[in-house]
């Protein structure tokens, strides 16, 4: 098992040890921590909750590896997360953070000239 996915670490590690699954400097997906961190979210009471509020950060990241990475993460999770990880995605707050990465971003420019 990778470094950062330690069997029993909790969820609520300090992030950086948990999330080495979507660390962008990975040559490639990290299967094993995949695994490890699907485990781990069904296997803590409040693992769902935490994982995916960290999906929700990393899936925004502006470093596309780390958000593929990360969306990896999540299709991994929803084939292995079972209830309690599907009821957390299917909340508004998940909902409405991947809203925000597929809604194209509005930018208004408001001219100083008058409009003649």
């Amino acid at each position: 098992m990778s470094p950062g996915a330690q069997a029993g670490e909790p969820l609520s590690h300090p992030y950086p040890t948990r999330i080495h699954a979507t660390n962008p400097l990975n040559k490639e997906t990290d299967w094993d921590t995949i695994k490890g961190f699907c485990d781990q979210l069904n296997n803590e009471p409040d693992g769902p909750q935490l994982a995916t509020r960290l999906l929700a950060h990393k899936i925004q990241s502006p470093q596309e590896w780390e958000a593929m990475q990360a969306l990896t993460l999540l299709e991994t999770c929803m084939k292995n997360g079972g209830k309690r990880f599907h009821s957390e995605v299917g909340k508004f707050r998940f909902l409405n953070e991947l809203i925000k990465v597929v809604s194209p971003k509005v930018m208004i420019h408001v001219s100083l000239l008058p409009l003649r």
